[in-house]
Formats: C-alpha cells, sequence, structure tokens
C-alpha cells in the first residue's frame, strides 16, 4: 500500500502527478483527499472534474465543475469544461450555454468559440457555427500577432543585452 501525504499541498500534488501521468483514477482518489482537506480548492474540483470526464463519468464531472463555479462564478475554464462535460451527456442545449458563458466572461477566449461552433454544427446551425469560427480565425491572428511583437520585443531586448556584453568584453 502506498503511503499518502496527510497535507492539502502533498495530496494536491500527488493528485497532479497522476492526472499528468494518464493515472485519472488515482488522480480521483489524490484530489478527492484534497478536496477532503480543503473544499474551497477550486483547482482541485476543475481537476477531477477532468479526470471524471476521462473516466467517462460525466455527470460527476458536471457536479465538480459546479462546485468550481460556485467558488468562482467568473471562471470561464469551469463553464467551458463543464459545456464539455455536459455535450458528452448528450446535452448540447446546455454545453452551448455554458460555452455563451464562457464567452461572455472571457470574449477572447478562443477555445470556447472553438467548442461552441462544433456544437452548432451537430445541431445544423451553420451561420453561427461560421461566425464561431471567424472569431476563432480572428483570435488566433491576434495572437500569433501578440505572440512575434512579444517575441521581437524579447528578441531585440536580449540582442541588446548581448551587444552590450560584447562591448563590454571588446573594452576589456
Amino acid at each position: 500500500m502506498t503511503e499518502h501525504t496527510t497535507t492539502t499541498t502533498g495530496a494536491f500534488e500527488e493528485g497532479m502527478s497522476a492526472f499528468t501521468k494518464g493515472k485519472f483514477s488515482e488522480s480521483i482518489c489524490d484530489l478527492s483527499r484534497t478536496i477532503g482537506l480543503d473544499p474551497r480548492k477550486e483547482v482541485a474540483y476543475l481537476t477531477r472534474g477532468v479526470a471524471y470526464m476521462k473516466t467517462d463519468r460525466a455527470n460527476l464531472a458536471i457536479d465538480d465543475f459546479d462546485k468550481a463555479i460556485e467558488l468562482n462564478p467568473k471562471n470561464r475554464r469551469a463553464f467551458h469544461l463543464r459545456g464539455h462535460a455536459h455535450h458528452m451527456t448528450g446535452d448540447r442545449e446546455k454545453a452551448l450555454h455554458d460555452f455563451d458563458k464562457a464567452i461572455e466572461l472571457d470574449p477572447e477566449y478562443g477555445t470556447a468559440y472553438l467548442s461552441r461552433a462544433n456544437v452548432h454544427t451537430e445541431l445544423g446551425h451553420g451561420e453561427e457555427a461560421e461566425k464561431d469560427m471567424e472569431m476563432v480565425v480572428r483570435l488566433t491572428e491576434k495572437n500569433v500577432a501578440t505572440f512575434a511583437d512579444e517575441n521581437n520585443v524579447l528578441r531585440s531586448r536580449h540582442f541588446r543585452l548581448e551587444a552590450e556584453g560584447m562591448v563590454g568584453e571588446i573594452e576589456r
């Protein structure tokens, strides 16, 4: 029998470790211990919810996402994940509602637009799906441009520091 830690941090770290290794049942146990020790640890509910989804237990995932939303009603990710869980149960309308809420909380949450576009497509809502996909493209282009700008700033700073270092070496 494996000895488990009895601290919130230890249990959480064990749960996350198991999760990243794809040991979802073990992760669920460790995250359940975490929640037992600290029922307000929002990220434990989110992660355990995803682990439930990975083990085809969408209804339990929904319960965890509900709790995460109760703890933080502005958590866009909790709404997005709950939308996926609702989709797994076949409830596309609830999935759409959650994707809408995630987007309302963060209008630049591209993944939620993509998820909503997929459900719109399944429901035969071609026009809505197309609008969401256009937004995904727009946000992707914006994110790529932002990344490029930030990367250029970092690179130019790096080159400046490197050049200053070279000047320092030459002056020695």
